[in-house]
């Protein structure tokens, strides 16, 4: 009865109704504000993503993108909809369009909640700049993934973040990634960083004590098979 009692609570916290109301909207975006910076670059190029909230039967989701085999860089990867920023745009406006021509979901949809720290990329001449936003209306049948870049769009469930059994870490120059395992593709890398970062910061410490040193991957175990 008590793990019962245990989940019962636990899906209650996860409830749209708990996650996306105003109060916990409000307390989300100033532990974002609270977030150190990560980038130790002086970058060159600027590039922007949405982490993108949205509820699918009747579960808060992050959405995922996977992107094209016919990709030139991170082929085959999971990543959050962005890109580059354009001259005189701003990181939300980068966010915006480039959520746009990825999964064919407007501004107008996007209830934007908060940026959050700049990190870096993988090459030392770009930093990133994510911004967490919330799909509204979502539909998954709506969406209009783009032919060019991406391969695959897929949610992961909170309840599928949170859970311990599904973390892991890469380890990179002394520095531990989370690696979610528990939705249909592997997260992780630059992606999986954001992710641990807003989880921190919209999620209550009771729900959200993550265990990455669980199990530790190697770099062929997480590079993505030929789509």
């Amino acid at each position: 009865m008590k793990s019962v009692s245990i989940l019962y609570k636990l899906n209650m916290s996860l409830a749209p109704k708990v996650l996306l109301s105003s109060a916990s909207r409000q307390k989300c975006i100033a532990n974002l504000n609270e977030l150190p910076s990560l980038t130790k670059n002086i970058a060159k190029k600027h590039a922007s993503v949405l982490v993108p909230l949205c509820v699918e039967n009747d579960e808060v989701c992050l959405l995922y993108t996977l992107r094209s085999s016919n990709l030139s860089s991170h082929s085959g990867q999971v990543s959050f909809p962005g890109g580059k920023m354009d001259r005189d745009e701003t990181v939300i406006e980068t966010a915006l369009r480039e959520t746009e021509e990825e999964i064919g979901v407007g501004a107008e949809n996007i209830e934007i909640w908060s940026k959050m720290c700049k990190v870096d990329g993988r090459s030392s001449q770009i930093v990133i700049t994510p911004v967490v936003g919330l799909l509204k209306d979502f539909d998954m049948k709506k969406l209009q993934p783009s032919e060019d870049e991406v391969a695959e769009i897929f949610t992961v469930p909170m309840k599928v973040l949170c859970d311990k059994n599904n973390h892991g870490c890469f380890m990179y120059d002394n520095i531990t990634i989370p690696v979610y395992n528990g939705g249909k593709h592997i997260v992780w890398g630059i992606t999986g960083i954001i992710t641990h970062l807003f989880l921190q910061s919209f999620l209550p410490n009771e729900v959200y004590s993550p265990n990455f040193t669980r199990q530790e991957y190697k770099l062929n175990e997480l590079m993505p098979a030929k789509l």
